[in-house]
């Protein structure tokens, strides 16, 4: 961990985090596919990433030699939402997805409406049980095997211990290190197969529920 700096998360590192949810979320979500239309594939990972940032109240990254290796957003009940602000105008997202082919719009549209079909299943009569979300923990995969990930964990366990949480949920897929959660004390209480008719493939992964006791 030397030379590894924990701090706020601010609207400069927002390029980053792109990145990173790339590199952790891409494949699963058929990011992929997008690629070759820039507008289209920016706008995407713009709308992403504010789905995140909208909700949490709580976020850090991990800088090694000045660059941010890792980050993680989590949200907790009843606190103000914390990066809000770092939106910018929405506009120009939306006439890029807007203006994407129709097979790129399919498929965009596919993702969204399976994912947050699952989500809607998986926590149907839960939500009202859990006192926050961890949103995400994400390591660049060079920076992977230094703790940088339970690191960041520390922190949001802390922060979440000292809003007197005693419950929280997380959410992942087959795609990700479910590793990570199972060492470091969830539990997985819940799973959703998800099944995607891409146009031009078919994909089936499976959605999890993950919970942590404080």
């Amino acid at each position: 961990m030397d030379g590894v700096i924990i701090r706020e998360i601010e609207e400069k590192d927002l390029s980053v985090l792109k990145s990173l949810m790339v590199e952790a979320f891409g494949e699963g979500w058929n990011l992929g596919r997008f690629e070759q239309n820039e507008a289209v594939y920016q706008a995407l990972l713009e709308m992403y990433l504010s789905i995140f940032l909208n909700s949490s109240t709580f976020g850090k990254v991990a800088e090694l030699d000045g660059n941010v290796v890792g980050a993680t957003l989590c949200s907790a009940k009843g606190e103000a939402e914390k990066f809000r602000a770092f939106q910018k105008d929405i506009a120009p997202n939306t006439l890029a997805l807007l203006t994407a082919a129709e097979d790129e719009r399919a498929d965009i549209a596919e993702h969204l409406s399976v994912s947050f079909q699952a989500l809607g299943q998986l926590l149907e009569s839960r939500a009202d049980a859990y006192d926050g979300s961890l949103e995400f923990i994400v390591v660049s995969q060079h920076a992977q095997g230094m703790k940088i990930g339970k690191t960041l964990w520390n922190e949001v366990s802390a922060y979440f211990k000292s809003k007197n949480a005693k419950l929280i949920y997380l959410i992942t897929d087959t795609m990700c290190n479910t590793g990570f959660y199972d060492n470091n004390g969830f539990a997985k209480i819940a799973k959703q197969a998800a099944q995607y008719s891409f146009v031009a493939s078919q994909k089936e992964i499976d959605i999890f529920v993950y919970e942590y006791k404080f």
